[in-house]
């Protein structure tokens, strides 16, 4: 009985464990912004389970869920994603950094620049706005996780002002496609507070919902109009020979866009 019940602790116990990674880590340039957020997101959300996947290369992502094994899978997914389906493991469970490398640096920092989001207004943007290369690369990438998983997750991603910092946030569904309007109000707000977080809490506003532009545009004129049309086909045709979405996707906003004119 012994014998059993320690093969069965050792199995549980590399099952729990072999998603963890261990060795070097090339930190993107943003990561220690991120991990603090991390951290203090796990400060307001004592309900929640949080977990932190890395790719070796500096790919990351992190999840907020009922359970560290479904924050864990989901966290992982994204990741895969972003890497460029490449595998990711954990780098951290809640706010213990659970990544075997001898050179760690101390990624335990206060972060004075954290924005609550209970301390956010929801606002959805409006004016002129041009999403620099790196928002931009940000966005895809959020499309790109919005396009695997929109039948169970609902996604609001926000800029500030200028174009330049953005942050993103998504929601799991109920089993009947419904998502709760508490949670929906919450979570637009952690994504425009974490766009805050990365914009020196200056103000940030609600670009897109799911994958719908939302951002008030201002008219323009009819020969604007039609150079606005074909720059957003334009994008919409890279987005779609990069494979970020389907080919229904791509028609039916194409002919969204078209109808327009």
């Amino acid at each position: 009985m012994k014998k059993i019940l320690i093969i069965l602790v050792l199995l549980f116990s590399s099952s729990v464990f072999a998603n963890e990674g261990s060795g070097p880590i090339t930190f993107a340039k943003d990561f220690q912004k991120r991990f603090s957020e991390y951290l203090n997101h796990i400060k307001n959300e004592p309900d929640w389970r949080f977990a932190f996947a890395v790719h070796p290369d500096g790919a990351n992502d992190w999840v907020a869920s009922s359970t560290f094994a479904r924050a864990e899978k989901i966290a992982l997914e994204n990741c895969f994603k972003k890497a460029g389906k490449k595998e990711c493991y954990i780098f951290a469970r809640g706010d213990k950094i659970v990544w075997d490398w001898d050179s760690m640096p101390n990624l335990y920092h206060e972060d004075d620049s954290f924005v609550d989001w209970r301390d956010v207004v929801v606002v959805i943007g409006s004016g002129d706005v041009s999403l620099d290369n790196y928002t931009q690369k940000k966005f895809e990438e959020y499309l790109t996780i919005y396009s695997n998983n929109k039948e169970v997750t609902e996604m609001y991603f926000a800029v500030s002002a200028d174009g330049m910092k953005s942050g993103d946030m998504e929601a799991g569904l109920n089993n009947d496609g419904s998502l709760n309007k508490n949670l929906e109000k919450k979570i637009k707000a952690m994504a425009i507070a974490e766009c805050m977080s990365n914009n020196n809490k200056q103000p940030c506003y609600l670009y897109a919902i799911n994958d719908k532009i939302v951002w008030n545009f201002p008219k323009k004129s009819s020969d604007n109009q039609f150079e606005n049309i074909e720059s957003r086909l334009i994008k919409l045709k890279s987005l779609f020979d990069k494979d970020l979405i389907t080919q229904d996707e791509y028609d039916a906003k194409r002919k969204e866009i078209l109808d327009e004119m």
